[in-house]
């Protein structure tokens, strides 16, 4: 799985700093003059101002030669969609009985080796 890239390259620079100044000319200079996003960012500039400026930067950003071949998303050992939206299957809990359960003693655990024993002789050492 590759991991997201969020680079810029000199255009992208010099198109961010024209896009303080005058919005609609990086517009213009990355998409044309007949394109949708430039009348857009024309409108957002002259009624808003700031909008314009954020506009901009994100057909900038997202028109950049550094982004152009990358999917926005890379499916898992090509699983589809529908598959992560699936709930896991709820297990019902197991019912618990009225005695509770008592753990074995240590002998039947550890063995009866003579040499476990010895070692273990529960004596508290200081």
């Amino acid at each position: 799985m590759s991991t997201p890239t969020f680079t810029v390259n000199k255009d992208d620079i010099i198109l961010g700093l024209v896009a303080l100044i005058l919005p609609p000319l990086s517009v213009f200079l990355r998409s044309g003059f007949k394109s949708r996003d430039f009348w857009i960012n024309m409108l957002l500039c002259v009624l808003f101002g700031v909008p314009g400026c954020l506009h901009a930067f994100y057909v900038v950003y997202t028109t950049s030669s550094e982004r152009s071949g990358e999917p926005s998303y890379e499916r898992i050992h090509g699983e589809s969609d529908l598959e992560a939206q699936i709930p896991p299957a709820i297990s019902e809990p197991q019912a618990k009985s009225a005695e509770p359960e008592i753990p074995p003693s240590y002998s039947d655990v550890a063995g009866r080796d003579a040499s476990a024993l010895a070692a273990t002789d529960n004596k508290i050492q200081h």
